[in-house]
């Protein structure tokens, strides 16, 4: 008869929800057990550059400096000081400036593989996380009080708790007929790094075109940037079937010479746009956390620090109960979570979703209202601040 393994909480996905999930419960407490179930084999295996750069908060940050990551990344992080947006083919810039609220930086930007394999390497040290890896589940059973994983080599997991991490197209949350709203955007992102004439001067630029906007990101090296190209599906296709000449070509004509004369510096991939949010973020011991719960338009790049902000309200939570006493799968808890994570998600799917529309319409009125509201918020100091603070996480 194979042994039952117990924990306080059981996580299903390793990657970066997952493994900051785990590491932000076990800052709570080492009394606290966490169980991580990944299907590949990340304790061998570092992730590779995928071209995607995160623009990450500075409240994201400090919980990176809570699970002990931060120094880590940080080596290798570029710094946003300034933030330019623009219209198409309009003169009003809105400039949102880090120093206007008083801080050095609105956070920083941070390569994906970077951070995957930081949260990695800090799980194996951590005590109180035990990793089952190449692993996955065959089974979920909930019992009364404890949920209990059955994984593919036979071993049984039991735990209070369970938390499901396996990304956008969860295939737990469809297991669990947890209805979901989905938005296909019909949009593709193509994201890659480039090299430039100009340095960048930490200055990360959304630039709004018909069809959707590019975001020039500052990396570390002032020469070198981050790119997310978003185009309509068929525009996507035939700007990648672009030889590298006329793909750098119109890159240049989109990106308005910013930066002056650039060179690719990375593989080019590119992801299709697809918004997903839960009607519910738990199912009887069971919670969703990261893009399983939402995943958003990346337009205001906010995807990664929508997650990292629903695991911090879930450590807070896990930490009220579990050092008074209280049990960590009750039902106050579960409510308020839903509550809290949801409320957080909502907003950023309408923002995103406006924002879209708005800057994707080829109304010559709606034009005009863009570029009339652009300039109003760059004149109005209180106005713009409000924007800004709300943007950065402040």
């Amino acid at each position: 008869m194979t042994e039952i393994q117990n924990f306080d909480v059981t996580i299903i996905g390793g990657s970066f929800a997952g493994m900051s999930a785990a590491l932000a419960l076990s800052t709570i407490s080492p009394d606290i057990k966490i169980a991580v179930i990944e299907q590949q084999d990340i304790k061998n295996n570092n992730r590779n550059p995928d071209g995607r750069g995160y623009a990450i908060s500075n409240k994201s940050l400090k919980l990176f400096k809570e699970i002990n990551i931060f120094l880590e990344i940080i080596k290798n992080a570029g710094t946003i000081k300034d933030i330019k947006i623009t219209d198409y083919k309009s003169s009003a810039v809105l400039d949102f400036l880090s120093r206007e609220v008083d801080e050095e930086n609105f956070g920083a930007l941070i390569e994906s593989y970077i951070i995957h394999n930081a949260l990695r390497d800090q799980i194996f040290l951590t005590k109180n996380i035990t990793v089952f890896c190449p692993n996955f589940y065959r089974d979920i059973i909930f019992e009364e009080e404890k949920v209990e994983v059955i994984l593919n080599d036979a071993t049984k997991i039991k735990s209070d708790l369970l938390l499901a991490c396996d990304g956008r197209f969860s295939k737990i949350r469809e297991r669990f007929n947890i209805h979901t709203t989905k938005k296909n955007y019909h949009q593709t992102a193509i994201v890659f790094n480039i090299k430039h004439q100009k340095p960048h001067q930490n200055i990360a630029w959304e630039k709004f075109l018909p069809g959707g906007p590019l975001a020039i990101l500052p990396l570390q090296d002032q020469h070198q940037s981050s790119i997310v190209w978003i185009a309509p599906d068929k525009d996507a296709e035939a700007i990648l079937s672009l030889d590298e000449e006329n793909f750098l070509h119109q890159l240049q004509k989109k990106s308005e010479n910013c930066l002056q004369k650039i060179t690719l510096n990375s593989e080019k991939f590119s992801y299709p746009l697809i918004m997903i949010e839960a009607q519910n973020f738990y199912h009887n011991k069971m919670l969703l956390v990261g893009d399983a719960a939402c995943g958003v338009h990346p337009i205001a790049g906010q995807g990664l620090n929508l997650g990292l902000e629903s695991i911090k309200i879930l450590q807070e939570l896990i930490a009220q109960n579990f050092l008074t006493g209280l049990k960590i799968n009750s039902q106050i808890l579960i409510a308020e979570y839903n509550k809290k994570a949801k409320l957080s998600a909502r907003k950023m799917v309408i923002a995103t979703d406006i924002l879209n529309s708005l800057f994707e319409t080829k109304s010559f009125t709606i034009g005009m209202a863009r570029d009339l509201g652009l300039a109003c918020v760059n004149r109005f100091g209180r106005l713009k601040k409000f924007f800004i603070k709300n943007a950065g996480g402040f």
